[in-house]
């Protein structure tokens, strides 16, 4: 007997003597309302903009792509060979091939905890106790986030933002209130819009720094005002440091001030928050996907900052969080000791050399743009730019639209991450292709500029 298809007619089923129900016809699937409201703005202007059509007919021009800020893509700022060792001899070791701890292997915590502690003398102790490993800082975000705040609740995001802090707290239900950050002063927290903001429903703010998609660094002047308002408003921080020591001075000065740390992170010139806010509770996200120019490589962690013991229930609403997926990546978490211990400070020097170099090179060229107003990058790997407002355009998308259309390089426009007029540029592009792309937009901006009456 052949089998029988699954639309082949057949007698209908009884039960007991009674037929069963006529199946009814299927209905499109609905996704749920919770996940209805997940959005990412980037993905939306894509939807106008085709990356892949193939350019008109008589055009000589590579299409030059530096919407994405991704270290790989051009493949010239490659990891460390000894990072690409741990993982080889985590492969290798037969340790990685099971389920890791929810939280993450002891080992890993623990690597991580001695990174980033500060000793003895230092205002940061770290235990690893206070680590939960993460599927990459997105996945540390998330889980923060996602621990913290719930429907009712309200939390403070920066304006300008990483989009995707927007696409995690959509499932939680939380209301987003956006403090300004001020380009005139570096891209500095305007306190005084913070404090406008919160209430007794404000759970947490989220801090950046340095910065996507600002290119900025903050002082250590600017943080210890930020700590004294938060410890003010019993906030409770989350401070995003994912490009953690990606910051250059660009004054020229040297610091004053000579720490236990300097040499670890470009002390000095990068501080970390936790090293600063004193006994305020915070939580501390990071990963290896910039510093160690691996953000595909997705191992992340948390790092509870907790000296009165505040965040006790937070800590187990972490591990509750951690326990959904077993715990990330096991053959990276057991190669992480040794990825941090064995990557030499030469090749984070070089990075940070790099990005100082092609950010001030091509603040230099767009600078000479009649119209363009750059601002000069201290940190991570952006560059922002204003002055769209000077071109015969409606808004920034419409700007990066068109300079797409005709000179097929392709910008994220500022309204991407709410600040409108603005563009970001990646400075992990090679410069001289920053600079091919520098030409293209100087000759749309000449063909665009607005005339004076």
């Amino acid at each position: 007997m052949s089998p029988m298809a699954i639309s082949d007619p057949s007698p209908a089923p009884q039960t007991n003597g009674a037929p069963l129900k006529a199946a009814k016809a299927w209905q499109p699937i609905k996704m749920s309302s919770s996940v209805r409201k997940i959005g990412n703005p980037i993905r939306e202007l894509m939807t106008g903009i085709d990356l892949g059509a193939a350019p008109e007919k008589g055009s000589q021009k590579p299409l030059l792509n530096l919407g994405l800020g991704d270290p790989t893509v051009f493949g010239n700022m490659p990891p460390h060979p000894a990072a690409l060792d741990a993982i080889e001899a985590s492969l290798r070791s037969g340790r990685a091939d099971g389920y890791p701890e929810s939280v993450g292997y002891a080992d890993a915590r623990q690597a991580v905890a001695d990174y980033f502690d500060e000793g003895a003398s230092g205002n940061w102790r770290i235990t690893k106790r206070d680590v939960v490993m993460t599927h990459g800082a997105s996945g540390a975000l998330e889980m923060a986030l996602a621990v913290l705040a719930e429907q009712g609740k309200n939390v403070l995001f920066p304006k300008p933002l990483f989009t995707a802090y927007e696409t995690m707290i959509a499932t939680v239900g939380a209301e987003i209130r956006y403090y300004d950050l001020l380009p005139e002063q570096n891209w500095e927290v305007d306190i005084a819009s913070v404090e406008r903001l919160v209430d007794e429903n404000t759970t947490c703010i989220m801090l950046n720094n340095p910065s996507n998609p600002c290119g900025s660094n903050w002082s250590k002047a600017h943080l210890l005002d930020l700590a004294a308002m938060t410890k003010r408003n019993q906030l409770v921080v989350i401070s995003d440091e994912v490009y953690a020591g990606m910051a250059w001075n660009v004054t020229g000065e040297q610091p004053t001030e000579q720490t236990h740390a300097q040499g670890k992170f470009n002390r000095g010139v990068f501080t970390p928050y936790a090293s600063v806010c004193g006994d305020s509770p915070a939580l501390i996200v990071g990963a290896v996907s910039k510093r160690w120019l691996a953000p595909g490589w997705r191992l992340g962690w948390v790092i509870v900052h907790d000296p009165q013991s505040l965040l006790d229930d937070v800590r187990d609403g972490l591990g509750r969080w951690a326990f959904r997926i077993q715990g990330p990546n096991s053959t990276m978490q057991r190669s992480l000791p040794a990825l941090l211990a064995n990557t030499p400070e030469a090749f984070f020097d070089e990075t940070k050399a790099t990005l100082s170099s092609v950010g001030q090179q091509l603040f230099a060229r767009l600078a000479k743009i009649d119209g363009l107003k750059p601002l000069l990058p201290q940190g991570a790997m952006y560059l922002m730019c204003g002055g769209l407002e000077n071109f015969d355009f409606e808004n920034d998308r419409a700007f990066v639209t068109a300079l797409h259309k005709e000179e097929l390089v392709f910008i994220l426009p500022g309204s991407c991450f709410r600040l409108d007029g603005f563009m970001r540029f990646v400075t992990t592009v090679p410069l001289p292709v920053l600079l091919d792309a520098a030409d293209r937009i100087d000759a749309f901006c000449q063909r665009h500029r607005k005339t004076v009456a």
